[in-house]
């Protein structure tokens, strides 16, 4: 039997209830989101849309959106409203009759939607949410207050994609005036992404869920929007939102067909990864794959990646010497992974970045061998070609060959000190450690905080704010006299001088 594609839209921005503010952008978002989805070039999803609806009419549509369901459809629901809590901390979203002081009877509650999205069975479910989750309502923002999406709502077979995180507002466009309302920043970011075909990140004419989540978020970064969306997954397969409408072109045909973005597999639009195309020239999605898959497996089996806190340390390093904000979620593993190669892949010089990076986490071996792996690729090696040191240790290019980062001798300096920071007897053991970062902040005028759990996360937890201050190194290097003596601080002064 085939799979079908089916999109459910409730937007509620009118409220009976005058506590509840009233919301401009819902009846846009649902219009602009619905032709996309219904366009039989990008989504080619049956839609219904709800707008303004009270509490049963939307509860029975969400019902009746997850009942008898096949196995290989894929479902899409949208909501855009205020989203509420009761005294128990509970959310609910609200519709057009919700009482705030009725939610239980009034509204749509979280745990009735996690229920439907249980029962039914369709193995693939996603769950755009555009509301806020804290605080009191500002002008522009929607939602009152704290839940736990992941625990409410996540589940198998399902990706959830919000608006916010737990502490943020969801806002409206700029113009909220009466006639002319704008799509909310979030929504309006997912129809631009899906109507341009820009979400397309690899080129291989799909637009996977991932890849949308990608690129609402970075476009919200882009235009400073004080709200960061994020995501859950629990997929065994790649889900494919929508088509591309941007011609991908492998290179060295010129046909039509080439020309023609690769369709949807009849009736398996949810379930696999579709063959890739070549893309335009110079954007090699399936080389680029290839990459990925070598580094994401060398990645996941990083030590300093075994937690979701050491993840984040690794992506604030990674993006202070790509010259981006790297942001990872600390929710899975993989994902995170994921996360950094990508963050790598898309710069210039990146992957020499990765791996020094990795070096400074694991050690010299470490980086080696991950270089080793990427080496056996074809495109990496290609990428990776540098000649090398005399000694065949991996001596990365220079900063003008990375096409110009000018973070490169800070990256070298952070490696050559951490190695001789980790050698140091003070830093043996967690609180010695602690006791030295204790002192470092006081004589740098500024926290300097570590774990004690890992010694080279430590080290590095140290030395960023060294780097980051103006002195930060002599000051180092005096703490280290206190604590060690002068040979040793005198060596860390000839390792953190030494030029490449």
């Amino acid at each position: 039997m085939s799979g079908r594609r089916f999109a459910l839209l409730v937007a509620t921005g009118r409220y009976e209830n005058p506590s509840l503010a009233r919301l401009r952008s819902p009846s846009r978002d649902a219009d602009g989101l619905e032709q996309v989805l219904r366009d039989p070039r990008i989504g080619d999803f049956d839609v219904r849309t709800l707008v303004d609806g009270p509490h049963h009419e939307v509860t029975r549509a969400i019902e009746d959106f997850f009942l008898d369901r096949r196995r290989d459809d894929l479902l899409l629901l949208h909501l855009s409203c205020h989203g509420l809590k009761d005294d128990n901390g509970e959310l609910h979203f609200a519709a057009a009759d919700t009482d705030r002081r009725l939610l239980a009877s009034t509204s749509v509650s979280a745990a009735f939607l996690h229920t439907q999205m249980r029962r039914c069975r369709a193995r693939s479910i996603v769950l755009l949410l555009d509301c806020c989750y804290s605080g009191a309502f500002l002008p522009g923002g929607k939602g009152d207050t704290t839940v736990h999406i992941q625990d409410e709502l996540a589940g198998h077979g399902r990706v959830v994609i919000t608006a916010t995180n737990r502490t943020e507002y969801a806002w409206e466009g700029e113009r909220l005036s009466e006639l002319d309302p704008e799509p909310s920043r979030f929504t309006g970011a997912v129809i631009e992404g899906l109507r341009t075909g820009e979400a397309d990140r690899n080129a291989d004419g799909l637009i996977g869920v991932d890849e949308l989540y990608d690129y609402v978020y970075e476009r919200l970064q882009a235009g400073r929007v004080a709200q960061r969306p994020q995501m859950w997954v629990q997929l065994e397969h790649r889900v494919v939102v929508a088509r591309s409408v941007l011609r991908s072109r492998p290179p060295d045909r010129g046909d039509d067909e080439a020309a023609t973005p690769h369709p949807l597999p009849p009736g398996r639009e949810s379930a696999h990864v579709p063959p890739r195309t070549e893309g335009p020239p110079g954007r090699r999605p399936r080389a680029a794959l290839g990459q990925m898959v070598s580094l994401t497996e060398a990645m996941c089996g990083l030590p300093c990646m075994e937690d979701a806190r050491s993840r984040a340390l690794f992506a604030t390093v990674l993006g202070d010497h790509l010259g981006r904000r790297v942001d990872v979620r600390g929710v899975r593993l993989r994902m995170d992974a994921v996360t950094l190669v990508r963050a790598a892949q898309q710069v210039p010089g990146g992957l020499h970045v990765l791996l020094l990076v990795i070096e400074v986490f694991e050690g010299r071996a470490v980086a080696m061998d991950v270089r080793g792996r990427l080496e056996r690729d074809d495109a990496a090696r290609l990428a990776l070609s540098h000649s090398p040191s005399p000694d065949g240790a991996y001596e990365p290019p220079s900063g003008a060959e990375l096409g110009g980062l000018g973070r490169l001798l800070g990256l070298r300096t952070l490696v050559r000190l951490t190695e001789a920071m980790c050698e140091l007897s003070c830093m043996e053991d967690g609180p010695n450690r602690m006791q030295f970062a204790a002192a470092l902040g006081q004589q740098l005028g500024r926290p300097v905080d570590v774990r004690g759990v890992r010694l080279r996360e430590d080290v590095v937890s140290i030395l960023r704010p060294v780097l980051a201050v103006e002195g930060g190194e002599r000051t180092l290097m005096e703490v280290v006299r206190v604590f060690e003596g002068d040979r040793e601080a005198d060596e860390l002064g000839r390792r953190a001088l030494a030029t490449d």
